[in-house]
């Protein structure tokens, strides 16, 4: 049996008749449309006539050759299949089950449903569209992040045990080594985990957009954090007076023998808590697992479970609700804002004033 040529491409095998008009055509000719593979002219028929039913714009099919023709990879999404195209937008591998076209260009299912939330709140606003207001919507799942979590911290209290068994060290030095192994190891798998999907530095939330709005808001929610933090902790440890031993025994998983606080010991542990810390933490916690979570118990649990997670990898009984507040709060501001800078601005200004003002007050 002869294999028919392609309409337009005559030198060119058909891959299957066109589900509109019958016409056989390439792989090059052919789009998915709601499920059919239609020919462009059909194709654009289909769209036009969805949209005037519907009301609403229908992406167009592209005309052209195929994108990525030579691209030889896994779709992200789903394993196994060929990536066909890359998204648009985040720089995911997709097959041709994932993509949504718009225009010339093709996206991710995720990436396309942010592209149609924007739209309806930029023209609810009045006709700003473009700008995301909400944290991003991923594609990985919560259970890895989850997993992962107790391995910085194992890796920090045997690092500690070690330091302890030896001679004295300066403050400094201690913050310095266990931080540099916490905060590397929590942003190498951050990274490669949320890379494996397309730009991870966007779909962790560290663009541009809202960027002055966010770190105005930033700087007022890390002043009020700092705040509810204090009072949080007050509360508790009032109700848990009685039980001020675990309290001890908690903190003792990262003591070590230390030397006496010189200039440099305040000027070390200062950058980690006030820069590392702040950044390191709200890219796991808020950029990486809150989105995740959200995707699957909603918005207000999410942001409770995660403040909780975030304030008892703290090892502090008296500190446990006034974080897990605060914690919750920086959730909320990502989610009202979609952008990671601003609870990373609100952290650090938080962590910055709980630093200094012990400080301030021991000094005068």
């Amino acid at each position: 049996m002869d294999i028919p040529s392609c309409a337009l491409h005559p030198r060119e095998p058909a891959m299957a008749a066109c589900a509109g008009c019958g016409v056989h055509h390439c792989s090059r000719c052919l789009r998915p449309v709601g499920g059919r593979l239609l020919c462009p002219s059909c194709a654009e028929r289909e769209a036009a006539a969805i949209g005037a039913v519907s009301g609403t714009e229908v992406p167009r099919a592209p005309q052209g050759g195929p994108v990525a023709a030579k691209v030889v990879a896994a779709c992200a999404f789903h394993a196994g299949a060929r990536a066909i195209a890359r998204c648009g937008r985040c720089g995911a591998f997709i097959c041709s089950a994932c993509q949504r076209i718009v225009g010339d260009k093709r996206y991710c299912a995720y990436c396309y449903q942010e592209l149609v939330n924007e739209r309806r709140r930029g023209e609810a606003a009045g006709g700003k569209a473009g700008v995301s207001r909400t944290a991003p919507r991923v594609p990985w799942k919560l259970w890895p992040g989850l997993a992962f979590l107790p391995l910085p911290f194992l890796l920090s209290w045997l690092m500690t045990y070690m330091m302890r068994q030896g001679e004295e060290v300066s403050i400094g030095a201690a913050q310095l080594l266990i931080s540099l192994l916490l905060y590397s190891s929590t942003l190498a798998f951050t990274f490669l985990a949320a890379s494996r999907y397309g730009n991870a530095r966007k779909l962790l939330g560290m663009h541009g957009e809202n960027l002055p709005g966010s770190l105005g808001l930033g700087v007022i929610s890390g002043s009020l954090a700092f705040w509810i933090g204090t009072a949080g902790s007050l509360i508790s440890a009032g109700l848990l007076e009685r039980v001020s031993w675990v309290e001890e025994w908690l903190r003792g998983f990262f003591d070590v023998n230390v030397k006496s606080i010189t200039g440099a010991d305040l000027l070390v542990a200062g950058l980690v808590i006030v820069v590392a810390a702040p950044v390191c933490e709200e890219i796991f916690f808020r950029g990486f697992l809150y989105p995740a979570m959200r995707r699957r118990m909603g918005v207000w649990a999410a942001s409770l479970l995660n403040g909780f997670l975030f304030s008892a990898v703290h090892f502090s009984l008296f500190g446990l609700l006034g974080r897990t507040l605060v914690g919750t709060l920086f959730c909320l501001q990502y989610e009202y804002t979609g952008n990671l800078w601003s609870p990373v601005v609100a952290h650090g200004v938080n962590n910055f004033v709980a630093f200094f003002l012990p400080l301030a007050a021991m000094w005068s």
